[in-house]
């Protein structure tokens, strides 16, 4: 699945006009300039958009714009990486195919893969490859430069929240609209996460989840900010 190298022009420009933030929180992988945009898993509350969604609209609009092109799966999140040397792991919290693609000035870099006694490298540079790595250990290849890398997947929901809900959103000029199936709601957030304009206010949930034993009261709240 290769993608014309013009197609990563715009998110190369906007990936070094703002650095993407180190992740301290990935154990196994290591720490690194590694965040997700997009759907996340939230510990004990409900699955929704990660912060770095509403805190950069623009990059996650020209995410969505090359998903569209040429992501071939559903997906829930994406990762993105910049010059990430990532350590052998598995993505516990994902489920099924994801699509990987990286992109920058740089040499090396393959993804490792094994499986068993199975060792594969690919080389994903302006080429899409889709691999299981909720099943399947893998990592980066050393490399120098700087390699900018991208990994669409899909979470795996929490029973406690089931049924599966959308919850979509596009860049506007005042900020980031959501569209949250669990609450009925349509909202536009600033950078900040604060709500400026309601189109559909939230909708009362009093429970969470068709399986939860103990209700739980809706962790959806939101509030208008500060005149």
């Amino acid at each position: 699945m290769e993608v014309p190298v013009s197609e990563f022009a715009a998110l190369t420009e906007e990936l070094l006009r703002e650095i993407v933030a180190v992740n301290y929180d990935r154990v196994q992988a290591g720490k690194g300039r590694s965040q997700a945009f997009g759907i996340i898993r939230r510990w004990s509350y409900r699955p929704h958009l990660s912060r770095n969604t509403w805190m950069r609209p623009k990059l996650w609009q020209l995410l969505l714009d090359f998903a569209e092109a040429h992501v071939p799966i559903a997906w829930d999140g994406c990762t993105v990486n910049d010059s990430y040397p990532s350590a052998p792991h598995r993505d516990k919290g994902n489920q099924g195919q994801s699509y990987t693609v990286s992109f920058g000035d740089f040499t090396g870099g393959a993804l490792c893969l094994q499986d068993g006694t199975s060792h594969q490298e690919v080389d994903t540079r302006h080429t899409g490859f889709l691999f299981n790595g909720a099943e399947t250990t893998h990592w980066t290849a050393p490399f120098t430069g700087r390699r900018f890398c991208l990994v669409f997947y899909s979470i795996i929901w929490p029973t406690k929240f089931l049924p599966r809900y959308r919850v979509t959103c596009r860049q506007e000029t005042d900020g980031l609209l959501i569209e949250d199936e669990y609450d009925d709601s349509i909202v536009v957030v600033d950078r900040k996460g604060h709500v400026v304009r309601f189109l559909r206010p939230p909708q009362p949930r009093e429970w969470i989840g068709r399986l939860t034993h103990r209700g739980q009261p809706s962790r959806a709240v939101y509030t208008p900010a500060s005149v």
